[in-house]
């Protein structure tokens, strides 16, 4: 499924992943990508700053210039954008002592994946990584080790996305006018990451847990 530049709290069970799985390499891939931006005072700066923090996950999600489909984009939201504080609620509610109140980590990561669930549900707006100019753009941005800002993110073409609801242009970038819209020099013809393929992991591992059962 490629290098998925992605934060390391997207990877849900993490801490029960057998050495050699997929999420397990993918986990490590992140590790180093989390390494990387912590020597860049600029990087976690603009990373912290909430308007940047969406865009900069769809960011670090690419792993060519190839768009994805629109099953893929919703599975990357659902799957991985929607659930990647899920582990820390989980570490949080066992430390949890009975009788105790909730920590305000916890209380606010709640609120946090409440309000993104709800968001999405009547449409959340992404960069379109189903567009090709503007996954090359910001794949550009990427290997150029680009720092991004607000200005950066206005370039991009947006697009409200839902479960069940039709796709609605939000703003329409400018990744073409800047010549993104023919491939990028030394570019390989290629898919872009398959991100239905973690629905299908983690279904295909609850009816083992079936079987077990």
């Amino acid at each position: 499924m490629g290098n998925r530049r992605i934060t390391k709290k997207a990877i849900k069970g993490k801490e029960n992943l057998h050495p050699s799985s997929r999420k397990a390499a993918q986990l490590t891939r992140v590790n180093l990508r989390v390494d990387k931006l912590k020597s860049q005072a600029k990087a976690r700066k603009d990373y912290a700053d909430a308007k940047l923090q969406r865009p900069l996950f769809f960011l670090h999600s690419l792993s060519s210039p190839h768009p994805l489909s629109l099953p893929s984009l919703k599975a990357l939201i659902t799957e991985v954008y929607l659930a990647r504080f899920d582990s820390r609620i989980e570490e949080l509610t066992a430390e949890r002592r009975a009788g105790r109140p909730k920590p305000k980590e916890l209380l606010e990561l709640e609120e946090i994946k409440k309000r993104e669930k709800n968001d999405y549900e009547s449409g959340m707006e992404v960069p379109d990584l189903t567009h090709a100019p503007t996954t090359r753009l910001m794949y550009h941005w990427l290997q150029s080790e680009t720092s991004i800002n607000l200005s950066h993110i206005d370039l991009l073409r947006h697009i409200r996305v839902s479960p069940n609801g039709e796709v609605i242009l939000t703003k329409k970038g400018r990744g073409e006018e800047m010549g993104m819209g023919v491939p990028l020099p030394g570019e390989v013809e290629g898919k872009a990451d398959d991100w239905t393929e973690l629905i299908k992991e983690d279904n295909d591992k609850n009816k083992e847990m079936d079987i077990e059962e």
